[in-house]
This record gives structure tokens, sequence and C-alpha cells, in this order.
């Protein structure tokens, strides 16, 4: 099983030790780790290369007996970081999208709330528009009535004029045959009272069968006055609909005009929008410009700090060059009385793990100096990448930069250990040197060395640095200062765009709800006229047909006046021919 552990080293007497393990964690799955209760400690030998407190990742068996050579867990926990940083970020994202649902589902629950109250609006508008179609199919059922009146009035004049007529028929063959007595009598001065009371008979018959005309005229009458109340009350409707057509009209110009300024007021925002979107652009690649200078500026101040580092060393090797012994944690009286050919022994472990901890460093250095080329080689994608590429090398980039700085962070303990086993073995050095005969001032790695040259060179080295890295810090303390004034302008038209999107919403479901509310009117105004146009026609045949009946009975009028006085002449003319004034 794997485990995470602490590589612990005790010091011997000549700079070996004893390695041990101190388990941290076991891996349960691919990114399950669980933590291990208590200190357990176990041996490895195989251990000895790593310096104490240097994370490894071991296999253990059952037996919890190290198996294999531990490797360095620096890349390992890297990438564990790195998945637990993208499982934040994942996290992050999905908790956004919650919130996200949560506010369209408030927004979806209110506009359903609104398409109800709509709904109920248009059913009472629905309602009240029905009422007003059953009261106009009650006015044209009574329209129909009349239309069923005149037609019976019309039927009643037909018969009227055709009784008229048969009566005149046959009053003009009587007036005829009267005319034929007459002319047969003319040669008698009188008739008898048998026929002249026969003659009075038939003239009154003829009076009593004339129709009168206000018969007719009564029922067309009222038949006349429901047809003008149907007129007036369809007239009045009509002005009504005039109104709401007027209104409708006005309302939709109104609701254009409105239309128009809502279509600019939103083409105005996307084109802040787009200018707002290209400053996050130049935001973002001043961020990421500062972040470069950043880490370009830790680099620098890293690289001063090894400076320092070596002129300190040089110094220590000036100072100690002449003194074998100096500062040395090293048993000098043990060395002096240890065996020549223990020591020779021990010399040589020295070296082999000065050699072996020499290459890991040197391995390390290169990989560093790899992964700073890899970092260059994204930057310079990061600032040639579009917007669909650029969250993925941002975060390749983040994942990269954490990997190299952690990876330089080891390699400069491990430059640290590397230097103090050189200074063990050169004591150790000094003295099989000096123990074999050999004169100090022929050792091979001591003697007196004029490094002043090298002192001087570091120290311009160094001032070097630093100046870049007083430059450095003035570009980045000149961006930090553009950077809050983009942030602030960024953050006031962000505001103020998010301000004038919620207005423009608003404006936008207003106009959604007066576009129902004329949308409905319309519908009211083309209802009423699918509906008064054919009362109106109706109507209108209605008053032809009333103007040609009232011919007809002003015609029938005049044809009974004419039968009257005809049978009022036929009268006095009998009465005359009988001179008989009682007959008369």
């Amino acid at each position: 099983m794997l485990y995470l552990a602490e590589v612990l080293k005790k010091s011997g007497v000549f700079g070996g030790g004893k390695a041990d393990l101190k388990l941290l964690a076991c891996q349960r799955g691919e990114y399950n780790w669980s933590a291990v209760p208590g200190e357990e400690v176990v041996p490895a030998d195989d251990a000895g290369n790593f310096n104490s407190g240097t994370l490894v990742l071991a296999e253990l068996n059952a037996n919890k007996q190290v198996q294999g050579t531990p490797r360095e867990a620096g890349s390992q926990l890297v990438k564990i970081l790195q998945s637990f940083s993208r499982f934040q970020e994942k996290f992050k994202t999905q908790e956004e999208e919650i919130e996200q649902w949560k506010q369209s589902l408030t927004y979806q629950s209110q506009e359903l709330n609104r398409r109800e109250m709509e709904m109920e609006a248009q059913r009472e508008e629905l309602e009240n528009v029905q009422s007003e179609l059953a009261k106009l199919e009650a006015k044209r059922t009574e329209i129909e009535s009349s239309n069923s009146e005149i037609e019976s009035l019309r039927a009643e004049l037909n018969r009227s004029r055709s009784e008229l007529e048969s009566a005149w028929t046959q009053l003009h063959g009587e007036r005829e045959a009267l005319q034929q007595q007459q002319s047969d009598l003319q040669q008698a001065s009188t008739i008898d009272a048998e026929q002249a009371n026969s003659l009075q008979q038939w003239l009154t018959y003829l009076s009593d069968t004339i129709p009168q005309g206000s018969m007719l005229q009564t029922p067309f009458s009222e038949i006349e006055v429901k047809i003008s109340a149907g007129q007036a009350w369809l007239e009045e409707r009509q002005a009504q609909l005039e109104q709401w057509r007027s209104e409708a009209n006005g309302q939709q110009a109104d609701l254009d005009r409105a239309l128009e300024d809502l279509d600019r007021n939103w083409q105005q925002w996307r084109q802040q929008q787009g200018n707002l979107e290209q400053q996050r652009v130049g935001l973002t690649a001043k961020e990421q410009l500062l972040d470069a200078k950043q880490e370009f500026a830790l680099m620098l101040k890293a690289q001063v700090r090894s400076s320092d580092d070596l002129l300190s060393q040089i110094s220590n090797v000036s100072t100690t060059s002449g003194d074998g012994n100096g500062g040395s944690e090293v048993d000098w009286t043990q060395l002096e009385q240890m065996p020549l050919n223990e020591l020779q022994h021990r010399v040589r472990e020295l070296q082999n793990e000065l050699e072996t901890g020499l290459r890991l460093v040197i391995d390390e250095q290169e990989e560093l100096i790899m992964q700073r080329l890899e970092l260059n080689e994204l930057e310079a994608k990061l600032a040639r990448a579009g917007d669909s590429e650029r969250a993925q090398l941002q975060a390749e980039m983040a994942d990269q930069q954490e990997s190299y700085k952690f990876l330089n962070e080891t390699l400069i303990g491990q430059r640290r250990s590397l230097r103090e086993r050189e200074r063990i073995v050169n004591q150790h050095q000094s003295v099989l040197w000096r123990r074999l005969g050999n004169s100090p001032e022929a050792q091979p790695s001591g003697g007196s060395v004029d490094l002043s040259p090298l002192l001087s060179r570091a120290n311009q080295q160094r001032q070097q640095q630093q100046e870049q890295v007083n430059q450095l810090e003035g570009e980045i303390d000149r961006i930090r200062q553009e950077l809050d004034g983009l942030r602030q302008a960024v953050e006031q038209q962000t505001a103020e765009g998010e301000r004038q999107l919620g207005e423009l919403q608003q404006q936008d479901r207003e106009l959604h709800d007066r576009r129902s509310e004329i949308a409905q009117l319309w519908g009211r105004v083309n209802t009423y006229q699918e509906v008064f146009e054919p009362l109106r026609e109706r109507l209108d045949e209605f008053k032809s047909s009333l103007e040609s009946l009232s011919q007809g009975i002003a015609q029938l009028e005049e044809t009974v006046e004419a039968q009257r006085n005809a049978v009022v002449q036929l009268q006095e003319s009998i009465s005359a021919i009988a001179g008989d004034p009682a007959v008369a």
C-alpha cells in the first residue's frame, strides 16, 4: 500500500546516520487519502539519500516493511494539489450554476404568476365580450322578428291591394252598367223605387268592402319605430366601436414608438457591454502582465538571495581556507585516533553520498530549467491566445507555476544540505591528507586561495540583479496603480450595465403587457366590426323595404279615396235619376 511519509535522520558522529520514515497518510483510492493515527515510524535504509524532513512516497507491505526505494513526493503532491484545485473550481462552478438555477426558477415562478393574472384578466374580458355578443344576438333576433312583421305587413298589403283591385273592377263594371242604364233611361225622366234601392244596396256594399288605410298604417308605424330604435342602438355601438378603434390606433402608435426606443436602448447597452468586455480583456492582460512581472521579480529576488549565499560561502571559504577545523561539528580527536584504513573507507562513503546528492541536485536543476522553459512557452501562448483558449492556458500556467515554485524551494534546501556534506567531506579529507604525511599547504582541497576576483564578480552580479529588482518593482507599482483605476472603472461600468439591464428588462415586460392589452383591444374591435357590419346591412335592407311599403300604402290610400269618391258620385247620380230624396 502506498504511504506518504516524512524522512527522519539521526546524524552519526561522522556525518552519517540512520534513516526512518514517519508515516503521515495512506492512499485508499486514486484521490482518497486517510491520515495515519499516532506517530508510526518504520525503518527505511534506502531513504538515506534524502534530507531529514523530506516528504516521500513509499510502498509498504502488510507487515509495514518498505518495499523498493522510496521516491520524492514533490511531484505527486503537486498533482494532488492541482486536482484538489480543479475540484474546488468545479465545485464553485457547480455552486454558481445551482444559484443561477434558483434565480431562473424564481423568475419563472414570477413569470407564471404574471401569466396567470393575465389569463384571469383575459377570461374576464372574454366574459364581457360574450355578454356583448349575447346582447347583439338578442338585437339580431329582434330585428329578425321585425323582418317577419314586415313580411306579414307586406302580405297584408298585397292582399288588401288584391281585394281593392277586385272591388275596383266590380265597381268599374257597375259604373259601366249604370252608364248603360242611364243611356237607356235618358228617354225616361225617373226610375222606379225598386231599381233605385237595388243600386243603393250595391253602392253601400262597395263602400263597406273598400279597405281602410289605418289598418296597415298602425303596424307599419310600429315596425318603423322598432327599426329606428335598432338603428339608433347600432349607431351608438358604432360610435363606441370608433372610439375603441381610435384608442387602439393611439396605443399602437405609442407602443411602436416605445418599441423603437427600447430597440435603440438595447443597441446602446450591447455596445456598452462590448466596450466593457474590451476593457475586461485589457484588465486581464494587465493582470497577467503583473503576474508575470511579479513572478520574474520573485525569480530575481531568489537569484539575489543565491548571490548573497554565494558571497557568504566565498567569504567563509576565504576565512577558513587556512583552518581545516574552523566551525566544524566533526570530532577531530576521534578522526585523529581512527584507524587509517577505516578513515579512508569513511571518506570514500562520504564522497559517494556527496556524488549521489550532487547528481540528484543536478537532475532536479535540469528539471527546474525545463519547467522554466515550459512556463515561458505558456506565457507566449497566453499572449497570443484567444478567448476560447485563454481559460485553459491560464489553468495550465497556474499549475506549472505552482510546480515550479515547489521544486525551486526543494532545491534550495537540497543545495544547503549538499554544501554541508561538502564541508564535512573536506574536513575528513583534510585529516586524512595530514595523517598520510602530506603537508597542510599541499592539500588539494585546502590552501590559501585569492578569492577577491570571484568576490568582486559576485558583488557586481548581485548589484546588477538588485538594480533589475528595483526597476521591476517600480514597474509593478505603476501597473498596480493602473490596475486599480481599471478595476474601479470596470466595476462602475458593470454596476451601471446591470442597472440598465434591469431597467430594460422591466421595460420589455411592461411593453409585452401593453402589447397583450392592445391585442385584446384590437380583437374586441374586430369582433364587433364583424358583428355590426351584417346588422347594418340588414337594417339598411329593412329600411329600403319600409320605404317601398310606405309608397305602396300611400298609393293604396289614394286608390281607396278615389273609390270612395266614385261611390259617392254614383249615389248622388242615382238619387238624381230616381228623383226620390228619401232614397238619395
